[in-house]
C-alpha cells in the first residue's frame, strides 16, 4: 500500500504544471474540485483471504483528487468487490459548501446526490440507464420519453433540459443535458453491454438499449 501511494504522488507530481494551468477558470466558482475515481486488478489466488474479487482475487484503489490545489483528499486499498458507492457514502461528511464532486456510474446514488446537493455542494455525474426522469406540468408528473429524444437528436448533439426529476422519489435536479452517441461510440457502448450480459447470462433487450444510446448526465 505504501508503495503504490507512492507512485501515485511521484505521478501527480509531474501532472501539476499541466493541470494547473486549467484551474485557474474554476477558481472563481468552487471551492474545491473533487474528482473520485477506482481502479480494480487481479492479485496472486495467495491473497484471496483478505483481498476477495468477483471471480479471483483481487484490490482496488479508491482515489480522489482536489485538482485546484493538486491536493489528494482520499488514498484508500480496498477487496476488488467492495462498493464504489458504499465508499463514497463514508466519505460524504468530507464535502463542503461549494465543493464540485465529479464521478463516474460506479458511484452513482441518488441519496448520496440529495446529500451533496444539502451540504451546499455540486455535482457531475452520468446518469445510469435504468433511472426514470419526469417532467411536472400542470401539477401532473409525465415520465421522460427516451426514445423520442433518441430520434429528434442526431449524431453528437445535446440537449439541456431545465428542472426535472429523477427516480421514483422524484429527487430535483437543476437541469440534465441529454447527448446522442455518434455512430462510433455507440458501437463501442453496444460491445461492451453484449459482452456484459453474455458473461452475467442474460440476453440484450431492446428498449434498454435505446436508452444507452443517449447519454445523460
Amino acid at each position: 500500500m505504501a508503495f503504490l501511494k507512492e507512485v501515485f504522488f511521484t505521478l501527480l507530481m509531474h501532472q501539476r504544471p499541466a493541470l494547473s494551468s486549467i484551474t485557474e477558470t474554476y477558481r472563481a466558482c468552487f471551492t474545491r474540485l473533487r474528482i473520485l475515481d477506482s481502479t480494480s486488478f487481479l492479485l496472486p489466488t495467495d491473497y484471496g483471504e483478505d483481498y476477495q474479487g468477483s471471480v479471483s482475487s483481487g484490490a482496488k484503489i479508491q482515489f480522489e483528487y482536489e485538482l485546484l490545489s493538486g491536493t489528494c483528499l482520499q488514498l484508500c486499498v480496498q477487496q476488488a468487490n467492495d462498493s464504489d458507492a458504499r465508499f463514497a457514502y463514508h466519505t460524504q461528511h468530507t464535502i463542503l459548501p461549494n465543493d464540485l464532486c465529479i464521478r463516474d456510474l460506479g458511484f452513482f446514488s441518488l441519496a448520496t446526490l440529495a446529500e451533496i446537493d444539502a451540504r451546499g455542494a455540486y455535482y457531475i455525474t452520468r446518469l445510469r440507464s435504468d433511472i426514470k426522469v419526469y417532467i411536472k406540468q400542470d401539477g401532473e408528473w409525465h415520465e421522460w420519453d427516451w426514445e423520442s429524444i433518441g430520434n429528434r437528436l442526431g449524431e453528437g448533439e445535446a440537449v439541456e433540459v431545465e428542472h426535472v426529476y429523477i427516480g421514483h422519489q422524484r429527487l430535483y435536479v437543476p437541469r440534465l443535458i441529454f447527448r446522442r452517441l455518434t455512430a462510433e461510440e455507440w458501437e463501442k457502448r453496444l460491445a461492451y453491454v453484449r459482452k456484459k450480459e453474455k458473461r452475467k447470462g442474460r440476453r440484450c433487450h431492446a428498449k434498454p438499449l435505446n436508452k444507452r444510446n443517449i447519454t445523460s448526465y
